[in-house]
């Protein structure tokens, strides 16, 4: 493997659009993210709940006019600037918004907070119960997510952002729920186009997870293509929505 070198306009840029994503955004930016903590709010208390059938079926009654106002303003394929995931390819702050790990306007993000800190990526995460595996902890599969969206940015300091090939987690101990969780991610090595990358997961000093992560660099115009590609939002009344196949 060739040693690796951090790409320091990269580097710059990147911890740039990251601290812009907490700062002042347009009108229509910040009701999306009201909107998103409002929805993730909610998920919080209803997976939480031992609400009885009566209460349960009110819920229901009281979203049924929420679903029928967001319903004209639906989209065959989302609108939005930039991409839905954290590879670097997406050229501005606005991509940020949909992750569903990062995403400061999707309610089903925690969100994760992530920035550039010298030669590495650090992170935040705090995991509510909607996001338990085992009692109390967090679950596995919400850790490996977590992981590939951290180095998917991390293996982006290497200017060669792309895709992921590969991902290992080992998971050390158990990860408890609503902790804040610290998350580090850096290069390890680059050759041609593939780049590797490592993280850790800790919840104070205690290291609950580590990951290693093989990603494979793609032309933006390629990313783009994938983008041009996604297929139109079923119908909320589709059988593909209501049924799986066997």
């Amino acid at each position: 493997m060739e040693p690796f070198e951090i790409d320091e306009a990269r580097a710059a840029g990147m911890a740039e659009r990251l601290v812009a994503v907490e700062g002042p955004v347009t009108d229509d930016v910040a009701a999306a993210r009201q909107a998103g903590e409002a929805l993730r709010r909610i998920i919080d208390r209803f997976t939480a709940t031992s609400a009885p059938p009566g209460v349960l079926r009110e819920i229901v009654a009281r979203l049924a006019p929420v679903e029928e106002l967001l319903e004209p303003h639906g989209q065959v394929v989302r609108g939005y600037v930039g991409t839905a995931e954290a590879s670097g390819l997406g050229p501005d702050r606005a991509f940020f918004d949909w992750s569903p790990l990062l995403g400061l306007a999707n309610p089903l993000a925690p969100p994760m907070r992530v920035w550039v800190d010298g030669r590495s990526i650090a992170g935040r995460a705090r995991f509510g119960i909607a996001y338990e595996g085992p009692p109390g902890c967090v679950h596995g599969g919400i850790i490996a997510a977590a992981f590939d969206e951290l180095l998917g940015l991390t293996q982006s300091l290497s200017g060669q952002a792309g895709m992921t090939g590969t991902l290992t987690v080992k998971y050390r101990r158990p990860t408890p729920l609503h902790r804040v969780l610290r998350l580090e991610g850096t290069v390890d090595s680059v050759s041609g186009r593939k780049v590797l990358v490592s993280g850790r997961m800790y919840c104070g000093e205690t290291l609950t997870a580590e990951a290693t992560g093989l990603f494979v660099s793609m032309k933006a115009e390629t990313f783009r293509a994938l983008a041009d590609q996604r297929q139109p939002r079923p119908s909320p009344t589709s059988d593909e929505t209501q049924h799986l196949p066997n």
